[in-house]
């Protein structure tokens, strides 16, 4: 058509790039599988959040400054399994925040931390570990699963959790790691 007649053209709908509220009425769209639960309640197109950039991004009003996606939300954004109810993010001890989110007070490193679709995001390394070593057991073990399902190698989790001078529950993160191992392995085809 020419430019002349543009107009007559029917404008084209924006497709949805964004995490919606969660209202009643969208019901059958989830039934069908075209719209699924964000963490903090909120739905999202299927294709928005088919990478992990992607789902980070659909969290980033829940990342308060300063802090970083961690633990089950960060498994979320690394694998898209585990999709947790809350946000959790993780921030140095000494910085005081209010947020919507759970709130983990730890040391982080500048290596810990990898940008996911603008948002900081611990990586699959510091994940398993905090996983492994603060989380509930059940949630640990499915977690570091999913990460390892997802391409993290159990060695460097294990370097990482024998390191010289680290102060954590060793001896639990390492039976959990190797119950993960065990899960992860009779789920690969």
């Amino acid at each position: 058509m020419t430019k002349a007649l543009a107009w007559l053209e029917a404008p084209r709908p924006t497709p949805v790039a964004a995490v919606l509220p969660a209202p009643g009425g969208l019901a059958g769209e989830r039934y069908d599988g075209l719209l699924v639960a964000t963490p903090g309640g909120g739905l999202a197109p299927v294709d928005v959040l088919a990478r992990p950039a992607s789902r980070a991004w659909s969290l980033r009003d829940a990342v308060p400054a300063g802090a970083a996606l961690s633990r089950i939300a960060a498994v979320w954004v690394h694998t898209g399994r585990l999709c947790p109810e809350r946000v959790e993010v993780v921030v140095d001890p000494g910085r005081r925040l209010h947020a919507g989110a759970v709130v983990h007070r730890q040391q982080l490193e500048e290596a810990d931390v990898v940008v996911l679709g603008g948002v900081p995001t611990t990586t699959p390394l510091r994940t398993a570990v905090d996983l492994l070593c603060f989380t509930e057991e059940q949630l640990a073990v499915a977690g570091a699963c999913a990460l390892v399902l997802g391409g993290l190698a159990p060695p460097l989790v294990h370097e990482a959790l024998t390191r010289p001078g680290r102060r954590a529950p060793v001896r639990r993160a390492m039976a959990l790691l190797a119950a993960a191992e065990d899960a992860a392995r009779r789920r690969r085809p």
